[in-house]
């Protein structure tokens, strides 16, 4: 496996963390801009993407339901600490250009 450069790496790491703010919009305008240029950078987004399609859709379910039940509300926070955590380990790894999957279900294939 060829390894990246430290400019390709950062610039990838960037869209992990940046993906905090912009959700799944970032991965996939990464990925629609990338997927027939670059496949690291494809790569990256699809895994944002799976991150982001997998928690998004339980996020808005619990914040649905916690209207009804104010308890639930704490496992909504609970998950975007889960998320940011993951994202974070994801810079770090992009960083060292190690492989990172997220543990979250496969909606892409890398």
């Amino acid at each position: 496996m060829k390894r990246e450069s430290l400019l390709n790496r950062g610039v990838a790491s960037l869209m992990h963390l940046f993906s905090l703010v912009f959700t799944f919009v970032l991965p996939v305008l990464v990925y629609l801009g990338t997927k027939n240029r670059n496949k690291y950078f494809a790569e990256h987004a699809k895994e944002g993407m799976n991150l982001h399609f997998t928690f998004f859709p339980i996020f808005l379910i619990l914040n649905l339901v916690s209207l009804k039940w104010s308890v639930v509300s704490a496992f909504s926070y609970g998950l975007i600490i889960l998320e940011t955590i993951l994202i974070l380990i994801a810079v770090v790894y992009t960083l060292k250009g190690k492989k990172f999957s997220y543990p979250v279900i496969r909606y892409f294939k890398v």
